[in-house]
Protein backbone atom coordinates (compact mmCIF):
# COMPACT_ATOMS: atom_id res chain seq x y z
CA UNK A 1 0.00 0.00 0.00
CA UNK A 2 3.09 2.44 -0.01
CA UNK A 3 5.29 4.04 -2.67
CA UNK A 4 8.66 3.43 -0.91
CA UNK A 5 12.11 5.16 -2.53
CA UNK A 6 13.35 2.87 -4.38
CA UNK A 7 12.96 5.78 -7.44
CA UNK A 8 13.91 9.42 -7.05
CA UNK A 9 10.70 10.62 -8.91
CA UNK A 10 8.79 10.36 -5.18
CA UNK A 11 11.09 11.69 -2.91
CA UNK A 12 13.13 14.51 -4.65
CA UNK A 13 11.91 15.43 -8.06
CA UNK A 14 8.39 15.28 -6.76
CA UNK A 15 9.12 17.68 -4.49
CA UNK A 16 8.25 21.30 -4.78
CA UNK A 17 8.43 21.22 -8.37
CA UNK A 18 5.19 19.27 -8.32
CA UNK A 19 3.40 20.99 -6.11
CA UNK A 20 4.05 24.14 -7.79
CA UNK A 21 3.27 22.15 -10.78
CA UNK A 22 -0.24 21.10 -9.44
CA UNK A 23 -0.68 24.80 -7.99
CA UNK A 24 -0.12 25.74 -11.48
CA UNK A 25 -3.00 23.76 -12.89
CA UNK A 26 -5.22 24.38 -10.71
CA UNK A 27 -4.91 28.17 -11.58
CA UNK A 28 -5.57 27.20 -15.02
CA UNK A 29 -9.25 25.67 -13.43
CA UNK A 30 -9.97 28.62 -11.75
CA UNK A 31 -8.62 31.47 -14.55
CA UNK A 32 -9.60 30.06 -17.77
CA UNK A 33 -13.23 27.90 -16.69
CA UNK A 34 -15.15 27.63 -14.01
CA UNK A 35 -16.67 24.14 -15.33
CA UNK A 36 -15.45 20.73 -14.93
CA UNK A 37 -17.11 18.75 -17.46
CA UNK A 38 -13.93 17.86 -19.19
CA UNK A 39 -12.61 16.76 -15.99
CA UNK A 40 -12.11 12.89 -15.27
CA UNK A 41 -11.57 11.22 -11.89
CA UNK A 42 -10.59 8.09 -11.80
CA UNK A 43 -8.96 5.56 -9.04
CA UNK A 44 -5.52 3.50 -10.05
CA UNK A 45 -5.22 0.37 -8.49
CA UNK A 46 -1.69 -0.86 -8.68
CA UNK A 47 -1.65 -4.94 -7.70
CA UNK A 48 0.31 -6.73 -5.49
CA UNK A 49 3.73 -7.63 -6.44
CA UNK A 50 6.88 -8.61 -4.92
CA UNK A 51 9.36 -5.81 -5.62
CA UNK A 52 10.14 -4.92 -1.58
CA UNK A 53 7.98 -5.56 1.18
CA UNK A 54 5.32 -2.22 0.65
CA UNK A 55 4.81 -3.12 -2.61
CA UNK A 56 3.20 -6.88 -1.30
CA UNK A 57 -0.19 -5.06 -0.75
CA UNK A 58 -0.62 -2.90 -3.33
CA UNK A 59 -1.30 0.32 -3.85
CA UNK A 60 -3.92 3.39 -4.42
CA UNK A 61 -3.91 6.64 -6.39
CA UNK A 62 -6.06 9.39 -7.66
CA UNK A 63 -5.63 10.50 -11.42
CA UNK A 64 -7.05 13.76 -12.46
CA UNK A 65 -7.06 14.34 -16.40
CA UNK A 66 -8.68 16.60 -18.43
CA UNK A 67 -7.78 16.26 -22.10
CA UNK A 68 -8.46 20.01 -23.13
CA UNK A 69 -6.42 21.73 -20.21
CA UNK A 70 -3.87 19.05 -21.07
CA UNK A 71 -4.15 18.15 -17.38
CA UNK A 72 -2.75 14.19 -16.56
CA UNK A 73 -1.94 14.24 -12.80
CA UNK A 74 -1.66 11.77 -10.19
CA UNK A 75 -2.15 12.53 -6.60
CA UNK A 76 -0.13 9.83 -4.36
CA UNK A 77 -0.66 9.25 -0.35
CA UNK A 78 1.74 7.11 -0.19
CA UNK A 79 5.45 9.15 -0.05
CA UNK A 80 7.72 8.12 2.66
CA UNK A 81 11.43 8.40 3.25
CA UNK A 82 13.76 5.87 4.36
CA UNK A 83 16.27 8.34 4.67
CA UNK A 84 15.04 10.50 7.56
CA UNK A 85 16.56 10.34 10.85
CA UNK A 86 15.01 7.17 12.80
CA UNK A 87 12.78 6.41 10.21
CA UNK A 88 12.42 2.35 11.54
CA UNK A 89 12.26 3.10 14.85
CA UNK A 90 9.97 5.61 14.37
CA UNK A 91 7.76 3.05 11.92
CA UNK A 92 7.86 0.98 15.07
CA UNK A 93 6.59 3.08 17.47
CA UNK A 94 3.63 4.38 15.18
CA UNK A 95 4.96 8.04 14.37
CA UNK A 96 5.71 7.78 10.49
CA UNK A 97 4.44 10.81 9.07
CA UNK A 98 3.73 10.17 5.13
CA UNK A 99 2.72 12.63 2.71
CA UNK A 100 0.77 13.67 -0.36
CA UNK A 101 2.06 14.12 -3.48
CA UNK A 102 1.23 14.95 -6.84
CA UNK A 103 3.33 13.76 -10.61
CA UNK A 104 2.66 13.40 -14.28
CA UNK A 105 0.94 10.24 -15.34
CA UNK A 106 3.39 9.10 -17.51
CA UNK A 107 6.48 9.21 -15.09
CA UNK A 108 4.14 7.05 -12.65
CA UNK A 109 3.06 4.68 -15.20
CA UNK A 110 7.17 4.40 -16.42
CA UNK A 111 7.44 3.92 -12.58
CA UNK A 112 5.17 0.91 -12.13
CA UNK A 113 6.19 -0.71 -15.72
CA UNK A 114 9.91 -0.62 -14.59
CA UNK A 115 8.50 -2.64 -11.66
CA UNK A 116 6.82 -4.82 -13.81
CA UNK A 117 3.37 -3.79 -11.77
CA UNK A 118 -0.22 -4.22 -13.27
CA UNK A 119 -2.41 -0.79 -13.02
CA UNK A 120 -5.90 -0.57 -12.82
CA UNK A 121 -8.22 2.39 -13.97
CA UNK A 122 -11.39 2.87 -12.78
CA UNK A 123 -13.13 6.12 -14.32
CA UNK A 124 -15.82 7.59 -11.21
CA UNK A 125 -19.05 9.50 -11.38
CA UNK A 126 -18.15 12.17 -9.90
CA UNK A 127 -20.82 14.99 -10.80
CA UNK A 128 -19.43 17.99 -11.94
CA UNK A 129 -21.18 20.00 -9.41
CA UNK A 130 -18.57 18.18 -6.85
CA UNK A 131 -15.38 18.57 -8.81
CA UNK A 132 -14.77 22.14 -7.85
CA UNK A 133 -14.77 21.62 -4.38
CA UNK A 134 -12.67 18.41 -4.87
CA UNK A 135 -10.00 20.58 -6.68
CA UNK A 136 -10.16 23.03 -3.76
CA UNK A 137 -9.65 19.84 -1.33
CA UNK A 138 -6.76 18.86 -3.14
CA UNK A 139 -5.42 22.11 -3.15
CA UNK A 140 -5.60 22.02 0.16
CA UNK A 141 -4.40 19.16 1.42
CA UNK A 142 -1.18 19.76 -1.33
CA UNK A 143 -0.27 22.75 0.98
CA UNK A 144 3.05 21.85 2.38
CA UNK A 145 1.57 22.81 5.76
CA UNK A 146 -1.44 20.12 4.97
CA UNK A 147 0.34 17.29 2.71
CA UNK A 148 1.94 15.14 5.73
CA UNK A 149 -0.10 12.70 7.80
CA UNK A 150 0.35 10.04 10.25
CA UNK A 151 0.38 6.62 8.50
CA UNK A 152 -1.32 3.68 10.24
CA UNK A 153 -1.16 0.62 8.36
CA UNK A 154 -4.88 0.01 8.80
CA UNK A 155 -6.96 2.85 9.63
CA UNK A 156 -5.02 5.23 7.89
CA UNK A 157 -2.85 4.64 4.54
CA UNK A 158 -2.43 5.39 0.89
CA UNK A 159 -5.78 3.72 0.32
CA UNK A 160 -8.26 4.52 2.98
CA UNK A 161 -7.35 8.48 1.96
CA UNK A 162 -8.67 8.17 -1.44
CA UNK A 163 -11.30 5.96 -0.38
CA UNK A 164 -12.53 9.08 2.08
CA UNK A 165 -12.22 11.87 -1.11
CA UNK A 166 -14.55 9.88 -2.92
CA UNK A 167 -17.23 8.88 -0.50
CA UNK A 168 -16.91 13.19 0.00
CA UNK A 169 -17.17 14.45 -3.14
CA UNK A 170 -19.20 11.30 -4.74
CA UNK A 171 -21.91 13.40 -4.88
CA UNK A 172 -24.86 11.73 -2.71
CA UNK A 173 -23.99 9.01 0.13
CA UNK A 174 -22.12 5.65 -1.03
CA UNK A 175 -23.32 2.36 -0.81
CA UNK A 176 -20.84 -0.57 -0.51
CA UNK A 177 -22.30 -4.33 -1.81
CA UNK A 178 -22.86 -6.36 1.85
CA UNK A 179 -20.44 -7.60 3.45
CA UNK A 180 -20.14 -11.76 2.53
CA UNK A 181 -18.57 -12.55 5.84
CA UNK A 182 -17.04 -10.68 8.45
CA UNK A 183 -12.91 -11.75 8.65
CA UNK A 184 -10.24 -10.20 10.93
CA UNK A 185 -7.59 -7.68 9.79
CA UNK A 186 -5.18 -11.02 10.57
CA UNK A 187 -7.27 -13.11 8.13
CA UNK A 188 -7.10 -10.08 5.59
CA UNK A 189 -3.46 -9.87 5.77
CA UNK A 190 -3.10 -13.33 5.56
CA UNK A 191 -4.56 -13.12 2.08
CA UNK A 192 -1.57 -10.96 0.61
CA UNK A 193 1.47 -12.84 3.14
CA UNK A 194 0.63 -16.51 1.83
CA UNK A 195 3.48 -16.62 -0.82
CA UNK A 196 5.69 -14.84 2.24
CA UNK A 197 5.06 -17.32 5.12
CA UNK A 198 8.63 -16.15 6.97
CA UNK A 199 7.08 -12.45 6.33
CA UNK A 200 3.63 -13.75 7.61
CA UNK A 201 5.35 -15.35 10.61
CA UNK A 202 6.64 -12.43 11.81
CA UNK A 203 3.58 -10.36 11.30
CA UNK A 204 1.88 -13.15 13.26
CA UNK A 205 4.33 -12.44 16.08
CA UNK A 206 4.15 -8.87 16.68
CA UNK A 207 0.49 -7.94 15.95
CA UNK A 208 -1.76 -8.80 19.02
CA UNK A 209 -5.13 -10.18 19.57
CA UNK A 210 -6.81 -7.25 18.88
CA UNK A 211 -6.14 -8.14 14.70
CA UNK A 212 -8.86 -10.96 15.49
CA UNK A 213 -11.43 -8.84 16.10
CA UNK A 214 -13.98 -9.28 12.78
CA UNK A 215 -14.12 -5.94 11.75
CA UNK A 216 -16.68 -4.02 9.06
CA UNK A 217 -17.02 -4.19 5.43
CA UNK A 218 -15.84 -0.06 5.32
CA UNK A 219 -13.10 -1.32 7.24
CA UNK A 220 -11.59 -3.99 5.05
CA UNK A 221 -11.12 -1.34 2.13
CA UNK A 222 -7.57 -0.07 3.76
CA UNK A 223 -6.46 -2.49 1.17
CA UNK A 224 -6.28 -1.50 -2.24
CA UNK A 225 -7.74 -4.20 -4.12
CA UNK A 226 -10.21 -4.86 -1.74
CA UNK A 227 -11.21 -0.91 -2.43
CA UNK A 228 -11.32 -1.53 -6.20
CA UNK A 229 -13.91 -4.65 -6.19
CA UNK A 230 -15.90 -2.94 -3.58
CA UNK A 231 -16.16 0.26 -6.17
CA UNK A 232 -17.19 -1.81 -9.07
CA UNK A 233 -19.87 -3.15 -6.81
CA UNK A 234 -20.88 0.57 -4.98
CA UNK A 235 -23.62 2.84 -5.80
CA UNK A 236 -24.27 6.25 -5.18
CA UNK A 237 -27.87 7.20 -3.68
CA UNK A 238 -28.56 11.35 -4.25
CA UNK A 239 -30.44 13.29 -2.48
CA UNK A 240 -33.34 12.82 -5.28
CA UNK A 241 -33.24 9.12 -4.40
CA UNK A 242 -31.82 7.98 -7.67
CA UNK A 243 -29.24 5.01 -7.37
CA UNK A 244 -26.22 5.29 -10.21
CA UNK A 245 -23.05 3.03 -10.33
CA UNK A 246 -20.17 4.81 -8.96
CA UNK A 247 -17.42 3.41 -11.34
CA UNK A 248 -18.46 4.24 -15.11
CA UNK A 249 -15.77 2.14 -16.27
CA UNK A 250 -12.98 0.04 -15.77
CA UNK A 251 -9.98 -1.75 -17.33
CA UNK A 252 -6.31 -2.24 -17.36
CA UNK A 253 -4.02 0.65 -18.07
CA UNK A 254 -0.80 -1.27 -17.55
CA UNK A 255 0.14 -4.88 -17.61
CA UNK A 256 3.37 -6.83 -16.78
CA UNK A 257 5.89 -8.02 -18.91
CA UNK A 258 6.09 -10.95 -17.33
CA UNK A 259 4.82 -12.68 -14.66
CA UNK A 260 6.72 -12.81 -10.89
CA UNK A 261 6.85 -16.28 -9.43
CA UNK A 262 5.68 -16.92 -5.84
CA UNK A 263 6.11 -20.50 -5.29
CA UNK A 264 6.85 -21.66 -1.96
CA UNK A 265 9.96 -23.72 -1.67
CA UNK A 266 9.42 -26.29 1.13
CA UNK A 267 13.17 -25.94 2.56
CA UNK A 268 12.59 -21.88 2.82
CA UNK A 269 9.15 -22.25 5.35
CA UNK A 270 9.82 -21.33 8.61
CA UNK A 271 8.33 -24.18 9.82
CA UNK A 272 10.66 -26.63 7.51
CA UNK A 273 14.09 -24.28 9.19
CA UNK A 274 11.94 -24.11 12.74
CA UNK A 275 12.05 -28.11 12.90
CA UNK A 276 15.21 -28.53 11.70
CA UNK A 277 16.81 -25.86 14.35
CA UNK A 278 14.82 -28.05 16.80
CA UNK A 279 15.81 -31.35 16.05
CA UNK A 280 19.53 -29.76 16.28
CA UNK A 281 18.92 -28.40 20.15
CA UNK A 282 17.44 -32.15 20.83
CA UNK A 283 20.39 -33.45 20.21
CA UNK A 284 22.29 -30.84 22.13
CA UNK A 285 19.99 -31.76 25.19
CA UNK A 286 19.83 -35.44 24.82
CA UNK A 287 23.56 -34.89 25.17
CA UNK A 288 23.75 -32.34 27.35
CA UNK A 289 21.52 -34.59 29.48
CA UNK A 290 23.75 -37.86 29.13
CA UNK A 291 27.13 -35.70 29.93
CA UNK A 292 26.26 -33.29 31.78
CA UNK A 293 26.92 -30.20 29.83
CA UNK A 294 25.41 -26.84 29.40
CA UNK A 295 26.61 -26.28 25.94
CA UNK A 296 26.47 -22.55 27.25
CA UNK A 297 27.68 -20.73 23.75
CA UNK A 298 24.98 -22.50 21.43
CA UNK A 299 21.79 -22.17 24.24
CA UNK A 300 22.93 -18.83 24.77
CA UNK A 301 22.48 -17.88 21.65
CA UNK A 302 18.88 -19.50 21.19
CA UNK A 303 17.97 -16.89 24.46
CA UNK A 304 19.62 -13.81 22.40
CA UNK A 305 17.67 -14.30 19.74
CA UNK A 306 14.27 -14.94 21.90
CA UNK A 307 15.48 -11.69 23.49
CA UNK A 308 15.99 -9.54 20.73
CA UNK A 309 12.79 -10.36 19.02
CA UNK A 310 11.38 -9.98 22.13
CA UNK A 311 12.20 -6.53 22.33
CA UNK A 312 10.62 -5.67 19.50
CA UNK A 313 7.18 -7.66 20.18
CA UNK A 314 7.32 -5.67 23.45
CA UNK A 315 8.30 -2.22 22.12
CA UNK A 316 5.02 -2.45 19.76
CA UNK A 317 3.11 -3.92 22.66
CA UNK A 318 3.56 -1.45 25.14
CA UNK A 319 4.42 1.47 22.98
CA UNK A 320 3.77 1.63 19.67
CA UNK A 321 0.98 3.71 18.56
CA UNK A 322 -0.05 1.26 15.82
CA UNK A 323 -3.43 -0.33 16.16
CA UNK A 324 -3.47 -4.11 16.85
CA UNK A 325 -0.18 -4.55 18.37
CA UNK A 326 -1.35 -4.51 21.74
CA UNK A 327 -2.47 -7.74 23.82
CA UNK A 328 -0.45 -9.97 22.41
CA UNK A 329 0.12 -13.49 23.80
CA UNK A 330 2.97 -14.01 21.93
CA UNK A 331 5.27 -12.06 24.89
CA UNK A 332 4.64 -15.05 26.60
CA UNK A 333 7.24 -16.47 24.82
CA UNK A 334 9.13 -14.01 22.93
CA UNK A 335 10.30 -11.12 25.18
CA UNK A 336 13.34 -9.28 26.52
CA UNK A 337 13.55 -11.28 29.66
CA UNK A 338 15.25 -14.17 28.20
CA UNK A 339 18.31 -11.76 28.04
CA UNK A 340 18.47 -12.82 31.61
CA UNK A 341 18.79 -16.54 30.72
CA UNK A 342 21.63 -15.88 27.95
CA UNK A 343 23.88 -14.15 30.57
CA UNK A 344 23.14 -16.69 32.82
CA UNK A 345 25.08 -19.49 30.99
CA UNK A 346 28.61 -17.39 31.75
CA UNK A 347 27.51 -16.78 35.45
CA UNK A 348 29.07 -19.81 37.28
CA UNK A 349 27.96 -18.48 40.46
CA UNK A 350 24.56 -17.88 39.32
CA UNK A 351 22.77 -21.30 39.74
CA UNK A 352 20.17 -20.42 41.75
CA UNK A 353 18.55 -17.50 40.30
CA UNK A 354 19.45 -19.33 37.22
CA UNK A 355 17.25 -22.63 37.58
CA UNK A 356 14.21 -20.37 38.99
CA UNK A 357 14.46 -18.27 35.45
CA UNK A 358 14.55 -21.82 33.80
CA UNK A 359 11.80 -23.55 36.39
CA UNK A 360 9.65 -20.68 35.59
CA UNK A 361 10.22 -20.70 31.68
CA UNK A 362 9.30 -24.72 31.46
CA UNK A 363 6.01 -24.27 33.54
CA UNK A 364 4.99 -20.72 31.27
CA UNK A 365 5.69 -22.32 27.49
CA UNK A 366 4.16 -25.86 28.94
CA UNK A 367 1.14 -23.66 29.59
CA UNK A 368 1.17 -21.66 26.49
CA UNK A 369 1.65 -25.01 24.15
CA UNK A 370 -0.67 -26.96 26.17
CA UNK A 371 -3.52 -24.00 25.57
CA UNK A 372 -2.58 -23.04 22.33
CA UNK A 373 -6.19 -23.53 20.53
CA UNK A 374 -7.82 -21.90 23.96
CA UNK A 375 -5.50 -18.79 23.51
CA UNK A 376 -7.63 -15.96 22.78
CA UNK A 377 -5.40 -14.98 19.46
CA UNK A 378 -4.36 -16.61 16.49
CA UNK A 379 -1.07 -18.02 16.59
CA UNK A 380 1.15 -18.83 13.96
CA UNK A 381 1.99 -22.39 13.84
CA UNK A 382 5.29 -22.24 12.33
CA UNK A 383 6.67 -20.52 15.49
CA UNK A 384 6.11 -23.95 17.60
CA UNK A 385 9.05 -25.08 16.89
CA UNK A 386 11.28 -22.41 18.18
CA UNK A 387 8.96 -22.17 21.01
CA UNK A 388 10.14 -25.77 21.51
CA UNK A 389 13.64 -25.37 21.60
CA UNK A 390 13.16 -22.81 24.25
CA UNK A 391 11.11 -25.07 26.30
CA UNK A 392 13.09 -28.63 25.85
CA UNK A 393 16.63 -26.30 27.10
CA UNK A 394 14.64 -24.56 29.91
CA UNK A 395 13.77 -28.12 31.18
CA UNK A 396 17.44 -29.56 30.48
CA UNK A 397 18.72 -26.25 32.65
CA UNK A 398 16.50 -27.16 35.13
CA UNK A 399 17.63 -30.58 35.73
CA UNK A 400 21.56 -29.99 35.23
CA UNK A 401 21.30 -26.48 37.86
CA UNK A 402 19.67 -28.66 39.93
CA UNK A 403 22.52 -31.55 40.35
CA UNK A 404 24.80 -28.48 41.04
CA UNK A 405 22.61 -27.27 43.73
CA UNK A 406 23.33 -30.52 45.14
CA UNK A 407 27.03 -31.08 44.81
Amino acid sequence: MKEGNSSRYERRTLGKLSLFLFYFFFSLFSVISQTYDNLQVSLLTVAPHSNAVWTKWGHTALRLYDPVRRIDTVLNWGTFDTEKPNFILNYLEGKTDYCLTAAHFQSVMLHHAHEGAMVYEQILNIPDSEKAALLESLQINLLPENAEYRYSFLLDNCTTRPRDIIERFCGGTLIYPEQKQPVTFRRLIHQYTQPYPWLRLGIDCVIGSGADSLVSYRNELFLPEKLMDALNLAVVKFPDGVEKPLVLSSEIILQPAGSQSTRIIIWNHPLTIGIIIFSLFLWLVILGFIKENRFSWPFALLFFTAGAGGCVVAMLNFFSLHPCVQSNWNLLWLHPLHFLACAGFFFRKSYRWIRWYHAVNFVLLSGFLLGWFWIPQELNKAGIPFILCLWIVSGLQMVILKHKKNE
